[in-house]
């Protein structure tokens, strides 16, 4: 059966060998050799196979060393899958890797080189141009056998094989002497080694169900949060552990490449659909301060299109796509499905007396912060009706510093935001609302209802990006030491209620530094100051080039003109 799947697969398969002198250093080695792969995968394997001889290498399906059992080759797998459908990850330590630390300790002159072996299906994310093929492209999950197949007919002709530097057995058994304690070290360094390299091929590993859930759910905090929960609604801990999965679940994005890469497509037609032009202003500041901080984007509110536009404007600049922290209300059957695959994460509009969610969105807060994802919400809290900016909520904003405070990770910039709208998508709403008509509650038939904006024009968009605001020198101006103070989990300092404060007010003012003029601001600004909304041309004409001039002299406001 392998010696029909390794025919078939090269028939097929090309694959590319990196780094290109690793062939030449194993063909040179004196010690037996045997590879890791990270995963088990008769079809990895295969290619590997083929690869090997093609290149003359020693062959993983030959044995490794006369004393073992003829089923004993040269090459083993650090996780496999177990189940009917590949559910359950097995990471116990391989049955060969433990028979080999026996043969090496028992055999003073005997030696084994490591090599870790990844295959990799089809070019990085980052890298991919057809979306088609970015479907199938190489990823962190665990692909069914019918993936894997479609994998190979899509991806097979861009195929990576990277063989990582050979480790010396011996040299890893060195300073344990019990066996099956240097039996999982061995193996945890080579899961360590093996993840470095993956990241750095296909970058990290981006999927929240997967991974962050799971890391909130270990955290302390929110351990004792279920313990607190078991006491106060007695319930089991099953019970109080599945309610706060139910919350980490509602609350995470499920960040997905091959979708934002489609979106792209589509937005930009419906952007040259709906505007004139979407501009985007200040785009150097993201050079500035992209490097080595966690972004986080406070833009005022005024459309639903924000989310979007500024996503696409971020992505279109070649940076990645921030977090976005949405209501509850937008997880809409469907429609939230494919907002979280674009990375939003939902939030209720209210925390108030349920401890066990205020903590896990706290965790995941400072999870995905902690990653290096950048995050984007709305310090206003909600859609401005008017135009002009609300006051601002500072709920996410003590969030994020309290998180900063408990785990000085990466430094923190917050970018403010303007949107600069000539027309708005929901203005007939919004006079609806402003005449006294209740809000209209989101929903799936109301979005379609919506698609019949498309047939209209709504001028030009700016985005602007203001000053950034470094969270660091805030908190080094009121209090010096904070570094050392550190901030305990449940601790109420009124310090940072301080800064809180001042972020807030320092973000708004930062917004309305950014703000652009436009001829449709102008025209409106004009109007609303006479008695009847109303003038002759002349005197408009006249208004408005009185406006202009004196926007001219104001190099802090900016006019598109």
């Amino acid at each position: 059966m392998e010696t029909l799947l390794r025919r078939l697969i090269a028939l097929w398969v090309r694959a590319a060998v990196r780094p290109e002198d690793a062939p030449a250093r194993l063909a040179h080695g004196e010690r037996p050799v045997c590879y890791v792969l990270a995963q088990r995968s008769a079809i990895d394997r295969a290619v590997l196979d083929n690869t090997c001889a093609r290149l003359k290498l020693p062959r993983p399906g030959s044995r490794i060393l006369p004393g073992l059992p003829r089923d004993c080759r040269a090459i083993f797998a650090l996780r496999r899958t177990r189940g009917l459908w590949r559910t359950r990850v097995d990471r116990r330590t391989p049955e060969l890797l433990a028979r080999l630390v026996d043969a090496v300790r028992s055999s003073p002159a005997l030696d084994v080189d490591l090599v870790p072996v990844d295959v990799y299906w089809g070019r990085a994310p980052q890298k991919e141009a057809s979306w088609f093929r970015l479907l199938f492209a190489e990823n962190w999950g665990i692909a069914s056998r019918v993936r894997r197949l479609l994998t190979v007919l899509v991806n097979g002709r861009a195929v990576l094989v990277e063989l990582g530097e050979p480790l010396s057995l011996r040299a890893l058994l060195e300073g344990h002497p019990e066996p099956r304690a240097q039996e999982r070290r061995i193996a945890r360094l080579l899961r360590s080694q093996m993840h470095r390299q993956r990241v750095a091929r296909i970058g990290p590993d981006l999927s929240h169900r997967r991974t962050i859930v799971t890391q909130v759910l270990r955290t302390r905090a929110v351990r004792a949060a279920v313990l607190q929960e078991m006491r106060e609604r007695k319930v089991t801990r099953r019970q109080a552990l599945e309610l706060a999965r139910t919350y980490a679940e509602e609350i995470a994005a499920n960040y997905s490449h091959p979708f934002v890469r489609f979106m792209e497509t589509i937005l930009t037609r419906v952007w040259n659909r709906l505007y004139d032009g979407v501009l985007f202003g200040h785009v150097e500041t993201l050079g500035e301060v992209a490097e080595g901080n966690e972004i986080v984007y406070v833009p005022c509110h005024r459309s639903h299109m924000d989310y979007l536009l500024l996503s696409y404007a971020i992505y279109r600049q070649g940076y990645a796509i921030p977090h976005i922290a949405a209501g509850i209300n937008l997880n809409l059957p469907v429609v939230g499905r494919y907002l979280r695959k674009g990375g939003a994460f939902f939030l209720r509009r209210s925390f108030r007396g349920n401890t066990l969610y205020t903590v896990v969105f706290m965790k995941y807060l400072a999870a995905i912060m902690a990653r290096g994802h950048s995050i984007e919400y709305f310090v206003e809290g909600g859609r401005s009706r008017t135009g002009r900016l609300l006051s601002p909520k500072t709920g996410m904003l003590s969030m994020t510093v309290r998180s900063y405070l408990r785990d000085p990770v990466r430094p923190v910039v917050f970018v403010p935001v303007y949107f600069g709208y000539e027309r708005i998508v929901e203005a007939p709403a919004y006079v609806s609302e402003l005449s006294g008509q209740p809000k209209r509650k989101e929903s799936v038939l109301g979005l379609l209802r919506s698609l019949r904006v498309l047939r209209e024009r709504f001028g030009c968009v700016h985005v602007n990006l203001g000053e950034p605001i470094a969270l660091d020198d805030l908190l080094a101006r009121h209090t010096p030491d904070w570094r050392a103070r550190g901030l305990a989990e449940d601790a109420r300092v009124p310090w940072v209620a301080a800064v809180v404060e001042e972020l807030a007010a320092r973000i708004m003012r930062n917004i309305n530094s950014a703000a652009t003029v436009t001829p449709v601001n102008l025209l409106a600004v004009t109007l609303l100051a006479t008695p009847r909304q109303a003038m002759p041309e002349a005197d408009l004409r006249r208004q408005l080039e009185f406006y202009r001039e004196l926007l001219r002299e104001l190099p802090t406001i900016r006019a598109p003109w």
